[in-house]
Protein backbone atom coordinates (compact mmCIF):
# COMPACT_ATOMS: atom_id res chain seq x y z
CA UNK A 1 0.00 0.00 0.00
CA UNK A 2 1.25 3.47 -0.85
CA UNK A 3 1.60 5.86 2.05
CA UNK A 4 0.57 9.47 1.53
CA UNK A 5 2.27 11.51 4.24
CA UNK A 6 0.10 14.59 4.02
CA UNK A 7 -2.19 16.56 6.26
CA UNK A 8 -5.42 15.24 7.70
CA UNK A 9 -8.47 17.27 8.53
CA UNK A 10 -7.66 17.18 12.23
CA UNK A 11 -4.31 18.95 11.82
CA UNK A 12 -5.29 21.91 9.64
CA UNK A 13 -6.85 25.20 10.58
CA UNK A 14 -10.47 25.74 9.48
CA UNK A 15 -10.97 26.42 5.77
CA UNK A 16 -7.23 26.06 5.07
CA UNK A 17 -7.70 23.01 2.85
CA UNK A 18 -10.55 24.21 0.69
CA UNK A 19 -10.48 26.36 -2.41
CA UNK A 20 -13.30 28.30 -3.95
CA UNK A 21 -15.26 26.08 -6.34
CA UNK A 22 -17.07 27.60 -9.28
CA UNK A 23 -20.39 26.36 -10.64
CA UNK A 24 -21.53 24.68 -7.39
CA UNK A 25 -25.32 24.76 -7.68
CA UNK A 26 -26.39 23.56 -4.23
CA UNK A 27 -24.77 23.36 -0.81
CA UNK A 28 -24.32 19.62 -1.33
CA UNK A 29 -22.59 20.32 -4.65
CA UNK A 30 -20.29 22.79 -2.90
CA UNK A 31 -19.39 20.36 -0.11
CA UNK A 32 -18.89 17.54 -2.60
CA UNK A 33 -16.63 19.57 -4.90
CA UNK A 34 -14.42 20.94 -2.14
CA UNK A 35 -14.01 17.69 -0.17
CA UNK A 36 -13.38 15.79 -3.40
CA UNK A 37 -10.74 18.27 -4.49
CA UNK A 38 -8.98 18.08 -1.12
CA UNK A 39 -8.88 14.28 -1.36
CA UNK A 40 -7.58 14.26 -4.94
CA UNK A 41 -4.88 16.81 -4.06
CA UNK A 42 -3.68 14.67 -1.17
CA UNK A 43 -4.62 16.96 1.70
CA UNK A 44 -6.40 14.11 3.50
CA UNK A 45 -4.37 11.00 4.27
CA UNK A 46 -5.69 7.73 2.88
CA UNK A 47 -7.42 5.93 5.73
CA UNK A 48 -7.89 9.11 7.80
CA UNK A 49 -11.32 9.71 9.31
CA UNK A 50 -13.51 12.50 7.98
CA UNK A 51 -15.54 14.05 10.77
CA UNK A 52 -18.83 15.38 9.38
CA UNK A 53 -19.25 18.08 12.01
CA UNK A 54 -15.69 19.33 11.62
CA UNK A 55 -16.00 19.39 7.85
CA UNK A 56 -19.29 21.26 8.11
CA UNK A 57 -17.67 23.86 10.37
CA UNK A 58 -14.73 24.34 8.00
CA UNK A 59 -17.05 24.73 5.03
CA UNK A 60 -19.55 26.98 6.86
CA UNK A 61 -22.33 24.48 6.14
CA UNK A 62 -24.69 22.28 8.11
CA UNK A 63 -23.94 18.58 8.42
CA UNK A 64 -26.73 17.58 6.01
CA UNK A 65 -25.00 18.67 2.76
CA UNK A 66 -21.69 17.29 4.05
CA UNK A 67 -23.33 13.92 4.75
CA UNK A 68 -24.86 13.85 1.26
CA UNK A 69 -21.53 14.85 -0.27
CA UNK A 70 -19.77 11.98 1.49
CA UNK A 71 -22.38 9.56 0.12
CA UNK A 72 -21.59 10.74 -3.40
CA UNK A 73 -17.87 10.38 -2.77
CA UNK A 74 -18.47 6.86 -1.48
CA UNK A 75 -20.15 5.96 -4.78
CA UNK A 76 -16.97 7.16 -6.53
CA UNK A 77 -14.81 5.03 -4.21
CA UNK A 78 -12.99 8.06 -2.85
CA UNK A 79 -14.26 7.49 0.69
CA UNK A 80 -15.34 4.39 2.59
CA UNK A 81 -18.10 4.22 5.17
CA UNK A 82 -17.24 1.88 8.04
CA UNK A 83 -19.13 0.52 11.03
CA UNK A 84 -20.83 3.05 13.33
CA UNK A 85 -21.11 5.41 10.33
CA UNK A 86 -17.46 6.47 10.44
CA UNK A 87 -16.24 7.69 7.07
CA UNK A 88 -12.59 7.46 6.00
CA UNK A 89 -10.63 8.48 2.94
CA UNK A 90 -10.30 5.43 0.70
CA UNK A 91 -6.92 3.73 1.15
CA UNK A 92 -4.55 3.48 -1.78
CA UNK A 93 -3.78 -0.02 -3.03
CA UNK A 94 -1.95 -1.36 -6.04
CA UNK A 95 -4.83 -3.75 -6.73
CA UNK A 96 -7.04 -0.73 -7.33
CA UNK A 97 -4.53 1.07 -9.54
CA UNK A 98 -3.89 -2.06 -11.61
CA UNK A 99 -7.61 -2.56 -12.19
CA UNK A 100 -7.98 1.12 -13.06
CA UNK A 101 -5.15 1.19 -15.58
CA UNK A 102 -6.25 -2.08 -17.16
CA UNK A 103 -9.49 -0.34 -18.14
CA UNK A 104 -7.78 2.92 -19.05
CA UNK A 105 -5.45 1.11 -21.44
CA UNK A 106 -8.56 0.19 -23.40
CA UNK A 107 -10.61 3.38 -23.09
CA UNK A 108 -8.02 6.17 -23.34
CA UNK A 109 -6.75 5.03 -26.78
CA UNK A 110 -10.34 4.65 -27.98
CA UNK A 111 -11.14 8.24 -26.97
CA UNK A 112 -8.00 9.55 -28.67
CA UNK A 113 -8.82 7.62 -31.84
CA UNK A 114 -12.35 9.03 -31.95
CA UNK A 115 -11.05 12.55 -31.22
CA UNK A 116 -8.76 12.33 -34.25
CA UNK A 117 -11.79 11.87 -36.49
CA UNK A 118 -14.47 13.79 -34.58
CA UNK A 119 -12.71 16.90 -33.21
CA UNK A 120 -14.12 20.21 -34.40
CA UNK A 121 -11.91 22.87 -36.01
CA UNK A 122 -12.09 24.89 -32.77
CA UNK A 123 -11.01 21.90 -30.69
CA UNK A 124 -8.09 21.27 -33.02
CA UNK A 125 -7.12 24.95 -32.70
CA UNK A 126 -7.10 24.67 -28.91
CA UNK A 127 -4.95 21.54 -29.13
CA UNK A 128 -2.55 23.47 -31.34
CA UNK A 129 -2.30 26.12 -28.60
CA UNK A 130 -1.35 23.37 -26.14
CA UNK A 131 1.35 22.26 -28.55
CA UNK A 132 2.89 25.72 -28.55
CA UNK A 133 2.49 26.66 -24.91
CA UNK A 134 2.78 23.65 -22.58
CA UNK A 135 5.01 24.46 -19.59
CA UNK A 136 5.25 22.32 -16.43
CA UNK A 137 3.69 23.80 -13.29
CA UNK A 138 5.76 24.60 -10.19
CA UNK A 139 4.15 22.05 -7.83
CA UNK A 140 3.08 18.39 -8.09
CA UNK A 141 -0.58 19.43 -7.80
CA UNK A 142 -0.14 21.92 -10.65
CA UNK A 143 1.56 19.35 -12.85
CA UNK A 144 -1.11 16.71 -12.23
CA UNK A 145 -3.81 19.28 -12.97
CA UNK A 146 -2.12 20.39 -16.20
CA UNK A 147 -1.62 16.81 -17.34
CA UNK A 148 -5.27 16.00 -16.79
CA UNK A 149 -6.45 19.20 -18.44
CA UNK A 150 -4.52 18.40 -21.60
CA UNK A 151 -5.86 14.87 -21.81
CA UNK A 152 -9.39 16.02 -21.02
CA UNK A 153 -9.15 18.44 -23.94
CA UNK A 154 -8.24 15.55 -26.22
CA UNK A 155 -10.78 13.05 -24.96
CA UNK A 156 -13.54 15.63 -24.82
CA UNK A 157 -13.14 16.00 -28.57
CA UNK A 158 -14.29 12.42 -29.11
CA UNK A 159 -17.91 13.63 -28.72
CA UNK A 160 -18.97 10.57 -26.76
CA UNK A 161 -20.28 11.74 -23.38
CA UNK A 162 -20.53 8.24 -21.91
CA UNK A 163 -16.91 7.45 -22.77
CA UNK A 164 -15.65 10.76 -21.40
CA UNK A 165 -17.55 10.28 -18.13
CA UNK A 166 -16.09 6.80 -17.67
CA UNK A 167 -12.54 7.97 -18.37
CA UNK A 168 -12.94 10.95 -16.04
CA UNK A 169 -13.88 8.72 -13.10
CA UNK A 170 -10.90 6.45 -13.81
CA UNK A 171 -8.59 9.45 -13.89
CA UNK A 172 -9.77 10.43 -10.39
CA UNK A 173 -8.25 7.20 -9.13
CA UNK A 174 -5.13 7.41 -11.28
CA UNK A 175 -4.41 11.03 -10.37
CA UNK A 176 -4.22 10.20 -6.66
CA UNK A 177 -1.40 7.80 -7.44
CA UNK A 178 0.26 10.15 -9.89
CA UNK A 179 0.30 12.85 -7.21
CA UNK A 180 1.82 10.44 -4.69
CA UNK A 181 4.48 9.51 -7.24
CA UNK A 182 5.48 13.14 -7.76
CA UNK A 183 5.33 14.04 -4.06
CA UNK A 184 7.61 11.14 -3.18
CA UNK A 185 10.24 12.48 -5.56
CA UNK A 186 10.10 9.57 -7.98
CA UNK A 187 11.91 10.04 -11.26
CA UNK A 188 9.23 10.61 -13.87
CA UNK A 189 10.17 10.35 -17.53
CA UNK A 190 9.61 13.58 -19.49
CA UNK A 191 6.14 13.55 -21.02
CA UNK A 192 6.34 16.77 -23.03
CA UNK A 193 7.46 14.86 -26.13
CA UNK A 194 4.66 12.30 -25.64
CA UNK A 195 2.07 15.05 -25.51
CA UNK A 196 3.40 16.68 -28.68
CA UNK A 197 3.23 13.42 -30.60
CA UNK A 198 -0.30 12.64 -29.35
CA UNK A 199 -1.61 16.13 -30.09
CA UNK A 200 -0.08 16.15 -33.57
CA UNK A 201 -1.67 12.78 -34.37
CA UNK A 202 -5.10 13.94 -33.20
CA UNK A 203 -4.86 17.31 -34.95
CA UNK A 204 -3.80 15.61 -38.19
CA UNK A 205 -6.64 13.08 -37.96
CA UNK A 206 -4.33 10.05 -37.66
CA UNK A 207 -6.61 7.90 -35.52
CA UNK A 208 -4.48 4.74 -35.38
CA UNK A 209 -1.35 6.69 -34.48
CA UNK A 210 -3.22 8.62 -31.78
CA UNK A 211 -4.53 5.41 -30.20
CA UNK A 212 -1.11 3.75 -30.28
CA UNK A 213 0.66 6.76 -28.76
CA UNK A 214 -1.91 7.14 -25.98
CA UNK A 215 -1.69 3.43 -25.16
CA UNK A 216 2.10 3.68 -24.82
CA UNK A 217 1.82 6.90 -22.81
CA UNK A 218 -0.70 5.37 -20.40
CA UNK A 219 1.34 2.18 -20.03
CA UNK A 220 4.42 4.26 -19.16
CA UNK A 221 2.45 6.16 -16.51
CA UNK A 222 1.26 2.87 -15.01
CA UNK A 223 4.81 1.53 -14.86
CA UNK A 224 6.09 4.72 -13.20
CA UNK A 225 3.44 4.47 -10.48
CA UNK A 226 4.19 0.77 -9.94
CA UNK A 227 7.92 1.48 -9.62
CA UNK A 228 7.29 4.28 -7.12
CA UNK A 229 4.97 2.07 -5.06
CA UNK A 230 7.67 -0.57 -4.72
Amino acid sequence: MVDLSRRSVATDSPKALFREVAHAVTKTDLAYAQIRQAILEGHFEPGSMLDQEELAQQLDLSTTPVREALRRLESERLVVRRAHRDTVVAPLSMDMVEETFTVRLALDPLAASLAATQASPEQRRLMQEHLLGEEPGPTPVDRVSQHRSLHRGIYGACHNAVLVEMIDSLWDVGDRYRLVTLQRGAVVQPIHQDHHAILEAVIDGRAKDAAKLVHEHTADAFQTIRDAAR
